[in-house]
């Protein structure tokens, strides 16, 4: 959870992200259009996107130090 939580609070990635994969998790656009989204099951879709693509490109690609870092402070909390 706290890697998920640093990169979605990644502005730069999220934005990045965005272009890359054509979604709008950085809720850019009129409310109408952002409505619609949510109505239509996108935003949930696209969440579930960015989730998988940060498990796969971020962490599962740590270090086995920092990976066990994350997981004693995630532990501690």
């Amino acid at each position: 959870m706290r890697c998920l939580q640093a990169a979605a609070g990644n502005g730069e990635l999220v934005a990045n992200y965005d272009r890359l994969r054509g979604t709008n998790l950085s809720r850019r656009g009129a409310p109408i259009e952002l409505e619609i989204d949510r109505a239509s099951g996108r935003l949930d879709a696209d969440i579930k996107g960015f989730i998988d693509f940060v498990h796969e490109a971020i962490y599962t690609r740590l270090e086995p130090q920092a990976l066990a870092q994350l997981r004693n402070h995630e532990r501690s909390e």
